[in-house]
Order: structure tokens, then C-alpha cells, then sequence
């Protein structure tokens, strides 16, 4: 339990650190005039606190809490109604709570003061623990925003490059990590790393050995844009259960370090049986937490197309079949629609093979357009279009 006096010179004290804050301007923004309860959800450290720090600048009069601030240990359900006394002696209505998720029980009061009339937005950094309580507790009562670092054009307004080759080059070995990019220490990106699986995987899940899911993290950063199989993981690790594979990976993308995309096929069950390929949620996480993956400047590349992908649609799959493949296919409402090819440097010896890949891709899927991304080619090959990933990625992704 928390006093009122530490609540109000916790509130105070932000309040003022708030107003003294600049901020780069991020592509997605807050919806004020949703009567919902707004959620931002992302990985540590993308920039959710500041998103909503900077968006809730036009209220005057708000509270606003972080609940990972150590004044706040303690806080539990009761402490939010000397919340709404404050809100009352301040006259504002808006609220807005920062890692909710350590508060135990917290969707209960959420719905309770939605119900009031409170104007509520709230961040976390656990997918799964969110959406269970938001599904469940607060049906058709919330709007849900992702955040993820910074991509290419926010990286440009923080380092003051110019589009083109080089910055792109250096966006892909730097990523997107806001605090990362102001001091440039890859221990940063390491230590960042360390601090979620332990902190938010291994104590909330109460996994004993800490050690293992750290090692397999640091396993997949290596291997990103190459299929995994759950089995042969399991054994390279010495995991004793395919099971426990399955969950300590499914651990690592709820708290959005790590993410996987199927293979397409027409069968359902194939599809749920057929390896995965990995993706990693910043390009310089991986490359400070991989030797593998440091210098390989197509797998970057790769990675850095599906998180542009990725901030559009959670749709996304990959083809391949006995003598082709596709890195990307993107559906919409059950059908494919776009199909993407990544190759860093179009030559005479891979041409063949990326676009028999991409137009065998389309022809089984029935995907209507297709195109190969580059690091810095621009031409057509028989009907279709190469396009550098720094022109590419200068427009949000569409689906249409």
C-alpha cells in the first residue's frame, strides 16, 4: 500500500519531467477520440512511455504513473482509488499507467473506472499477459496500439541522415532501440536483452533455469531469417521436451524480442507442422547478441523487410517448395495478396533463383503482386520490379 503524499510527489515529479521532454515524433500516434481504453503495447525500451508522455502533452491536468518506478513497490488495487482522489483534487480525468502489468489484478479497476467516465491509457510489454486479461475482462472496451523501434524514417529524424545507401546500411546495423541510438554502447543492446528474459520471462514464469531460455534466445537472435524446427532445437539445446521448446520460444515472442512465420500450404495442419523461420524485433539487437548474424548484410536486410512488414499486419508467411522459395507472402482475409522476394545484390547467378522463387510463389498462392527488395538495385526483371529497401521503406507497407 502507498500513501497518498508519495502518490501525489510521484505524479508531481513527472508531470514536470514530461513537460521538459523532446521527443522524436513516431509514424503511429494516439487516438483521442476513441471512447476506449487505449493500449500500447511493445517490447522494452521501443519508446511506449515517451509515445504516450508525448501524446497526453495537450492535456493540461493528467496522472501519470510507471509502475516500475521503485516508490511504487508495494502499490496494490485499493491504491488506485487515492488515484481517482487525486485525479478529483486536480480536476482531470485522464489516466495514464505505464507497465500495468505488474499490478496484480489490474484489469479489474480498469473496467471499474472506465465505467466512471476515466479517459485511460496504459502500456505493457507482455503481448500474452495483456491480451488474456484485455480478452477476457475488457471485451470491446480497449484499442490496441504495437510499437516497435524506431523504423527507417524515425531513425533518419534522430541521426539526420539523408535516404539512400549508406544510411540505410547503417540503420540496418544499428536498429531502432531510441536509447541505444543516443549512445551508441552495443553492451546496451546485451544488457537490454538479459534484463527481459530474466526479468519478464524466467521470474514470471517461475523457470528455475534462467540460464537455458537466455541461451536460446542468443541462439535464435543467430538464426534469424532461417527456418527453425522445434525438434532439432530441443536437441541442440538439450531441452528435455519439445513441449518446453515450444513454450520458452512462445515466451520470447510474447514479450516481442523474437517472432516466427509459417510456411504457406493449403493444409491447415501442415501448416502448424512445417518449420518456422525466425525474426528478430531490432536489427541491432541481433547483430550485438549474434557473431552469426553480425556482418551477414541479407539477412539484415531480410529481417528489416518483414519488421516493416510486421508493422502493417501480424499475416505474414513464407513459401517453399522442392526447388524454390519466397521469403514473404502476405495474406488478407484469408487470401494472399502480396508476395515479396529479398535479395541484397541481384546478379546473373541468383536471378534465375529469385525470380523463379517469387513467380512460383504467386502462381500457387494466386497472389496478384509480387516484387524483390534490394539494398540499393532499382530495375525490372521480366515483369517485375526491384526496388531498394530505402526507397521501399520510406511509405508504410499497404495491404492494398
Amino acid at each position: 500500500m502507498i500513501t497518498e503524499e508519495t502518490l501525489r510527489k510521484v505524479i508531481d515529479e513527472n508531470r514536470r519531467a514530461v513537460e521538459k521532454k523532446t521527443a522524436i515524433k513516431r509514424v503511429k500516434g494516439i487516438p483521442f477520440t476513441s471512447k476506449n481504453i487505449i493500449v500500447v503495447t511493445g517490447i522494452r525500451r521501443c519508446g511506449k512511455s515517451t509515445l504516450l508522455e508525448q501524446s497526453l502533452l495537450r492535456i493540461k491536468n493528467k496522472i501519470f504513473l510507471n509502475f516500475e518506478d521503485t516508490r511504487l513497490e508495494g502499490f496494490d488495487l485499493k491504491d488506485f482509488y487515492k488515484v481517482e482522489q487525486i485525479a478529483a483534487s486536480e480536476k482531470t480525468t485522464y489516466f495514464a499507467f505505464d507497465e500495468i502489468q505488474n499490478i496484480e489484478g489490474w484489469e479489474k479497476y480498469l473496467r471499474s473506472a472506465h465505467d466512471k467516465g476515466f479517459h485511460i491509457f496504459i502500456t505493457g510489454s507482455n503481448a500474452s499477459m495483456l491480451s488474456r486479461e484485455l480478452g477476457t475482462k475488457l471485451t470491446g472496451r480497449h484499442y490496441q496500439i504495437e510499437l516497435f523501434p524506431f523504423n527507417y524514417m524515425e531513425y533518419l529524424s534522430i541521426t539526420k541522415e539523408k535516404t539512400g545507401k549508406n544510411s540505410f546500411t547503417n540503420y540496418l546495423k544499428l536498429g531502432g532501440f531510441p536509447e541505444f541510438l543516443s549512445f551508441g554502447n552495443a553492451e546496451y543492446l546485451r544488457s537490454l536483452l538479459r534484463d527481459i528474459v530474466i526479468r519478464d520471462i524466467a521470474v514470471r514464469r517461475n523457470i528455475k533455469n534462467d540460464q537455458i531460455i537466455l541461451r536460446l534466445s542468443l541462439l535464435l537472435m543467430s538464426n534469424v531469417g532461417k527456418e527453425i524446427s522445434f525438434n532439432n532445437v530441443t536437441k541442440v539445446m538439450g531441452i528435455k521436451s519439445v513441449r518446453t521448446t515450444i513454450d520458452y520460444c512462445d515466451f520470447l515472442k510474447e514479450s516481442y524480442l523474437l517472432d516466427y512465420i509459417p510456411r504457406f500450404s493449403f493444409s491447415i495442419k501442415q501448416q502448424l507442422n512445417n518449420p518456422k523461420k525466425v525474426y528478430a524485433v531490432d536489427t541491432g539487437m541481433a547483430r550485438a547478441n549474434s557473431l552469426s548474424f553480425s556482418e551477414d548484410l541479407g539477412r539484415m536486410l531480410e529481417n528489416s523487410v518483414y519488421l516493416h512488414l510486421r508493422h502493417a499486419t501480424t499475416d505474414i508467411l513464407y513459401y517453399k517448395d522442392e526447388s524454390s522459395e519466397c521469403d514473404f507472402l502476405v495474406r488478407k482475409n484469408e487470401r494472399i495478396v502480396k508476395a515479396i522476394q529479398v535479395c541484397s545484390n541481384i546478379t546473373s547467378e541468383n536471378l534465375e533463383r529469385e525470380i523463379n522463387g517469387l513467380k512460383n510463389a504467386m502462381n500457387t498462392t494466386g497472389a496478384h503482386h509480387g516484387i524483390i527488395i534490394t539494398l540499393d538495385q532499382e530495375d525490372t526483371f521480366d515483369g517485375i520490379k526491384a526496388i531498394p529497401a530505402w526507397q521501399w521503406m520510406q511509405k508504410e507497407f499497404s495491404l492494398l
